[in-house]
């Protein structure tokens, strides 16, 4: 009696094409921004920010809306030999993960694996990207909860189900943890969500659409609030530090912004600069707009691709009229998560998908070298010791 297995039951435990595909993807991912991160590490260089909390012995002076960050670097202090390199070890990781549901995901939208291999292969080639996978920072982390919302706000729009109004809430109330600026990216998207739920009928159906969506934020905030009795430490504290300006950054960092000194206080100048900085160096956006412009289906569900578009700058310029954003390198990170969570849930033609890979490539070099992205300091000696420009 023959013991083999016929094909079809061997595929049963193998893994999917796709999957197959986002394996290859995230571990070459992986090795590629290893050793990006070993070339800053050797030379000595350390994200300021990260290295600011570490050596603080108080984090409740950095509770700027930052809770999970400061969760995290006191959940990783308690590793044997860890230290402040130990987090780029951290976002080396997620990023990796990132790159490979990226890769699964267009591979089962019909992508061949040589146009989304080259999508995941020069994204992981644009410095922003590179900034928040191998800095060490929070702001991958934010970046991933905000892919998660768009394609929560997808199936939203595409079923109309309660589970992901569900997922939207509690992907809502991450951020309100992790990203201090999380309110102004919150607020919009929530404007957005009685347009994508088209099932509304109601006023009974839309108070139950925004009470399952805020529940989670709003237990969030009142956990906060009680913890931060812990640290003797009142809710009206907090919020102090979350509004004041770079959430209680020093003055002398206030001044060394060079986007604040320009945009500050301004909320119409920075929209339209952060826009124009999304399209030149996230070209990718405009690939948006082109499927506005040829896809009908596109236009007959409009919610999702709106928010991968004018959120992340939007929620750039507010932040910007509260002096709250230092640098416009946080929103071309979120537009990259948020276009490209987009580009998971559409289906591309196939001259779409070559225009989408160009647009990438385009915008990895004119990244490099405009001087829009390396005006301080800090970010030039960055760029410097990772191309190995440093003397």
């Amino acid at each position: 009696m023959s013991t083999g297995l016929t094909a079809a039951q061997a595929g049963r435990f193998g893994l999917s094409r796709a999957w197959d595909a986002g394996i290859i993807a995230g571990l070459a991912s992986a090795f590629f921004f290893s050793v990006a991160a070993q070339r800053l590490i050797a030379a000595g260089y350390v994200d300021p920010a990260n290295l600011a909390l570490w050596n603080n012995p108080d984090p409740t002076g950095n509770l700027g809306g930052q809770w999970l960050r400061v969760a995290l670097v006191w959940l990783i202090k308690l590793i044997p030999g860890s230290n402040v390199t130990t987090l780029t070890g951290v976002t080396v990781v997620c990023a990796a993960f990132f790159q490979a549901f990226v890769m699964h995901d267009l591979i089962q939208r019909g992508w061949s694996r040589v146009q989304a291999g080259l999508s995941v292969g020069f994204t992981a080639l644009h410095p922003v990207m590179l900034t928040m996978a191998i800095s060490g920072s929070p702001l991958l982390m934010d970046g991933i909860l905000v892919s998660l919302a768009i394609l929560a706000l997808d199936r939203l729009e595409a079923i109309g189900d309660t589970q992901s109004l569900i997922l939207l809430g509690l992907l809502l109330a991450g951020l309100i943890l992790s990203w201090p600026d999380a309110i102004f990216f919150f607020l919009p998207l929530i404007v957005l969500l009685p347009w994508a739920f088209k099932d509304i009928q109601n006023y009974n159906a839309a108070i139950a659409l925004f009470v399952i969506t805020l529940a989670p934020s709003l237990i969030v905030l009142t956990a906060v609030a009680l913890g931060g009795r812990i640290f003797d430490i009142s809710f009206r504290d907090l919020v102090l530090v979350w509004g004041s300006p770079m959430h209680g950054a020093a003055p002398d960092v206030l001044r060394a912004s060079p986007w604040l000194a320009w945009h500050g206080g301004h909320l119409v100048g920075p929209f339209c600069a952060l826009i124009l900085l999304c399209f030149l160096l996230m070209p990718r956006t405009i690939i948006i707009t082109v499927r506005f412009a040829f896809d009908r289906d596109e236009r007959s569900r409009p919610v999702t691709g709106i928010a991968a578009l004018l959120l992340p700058p939007l929620s750039g310029a507010m932040a910007t009229y509260f002096w709250q954003l230092s640098a416009p390198v946080t929103v071309i990170a979120i537009s990259l998560v948020s276009v490209t969570a987009w580009a998971q849930t559409a289906n591309f033609r196939n001259w779409e998908r070559w225009l989408w890979v160009v647009s990438i490539m385009f915008g990895v070099t004119f990244s490099w070298l405009t001087p829009f992205l390396w005006r301080s300091p800090d970010d030039q000696l960055w760029r410097s010791l990772l191309l190995g420009q440093a003397g």
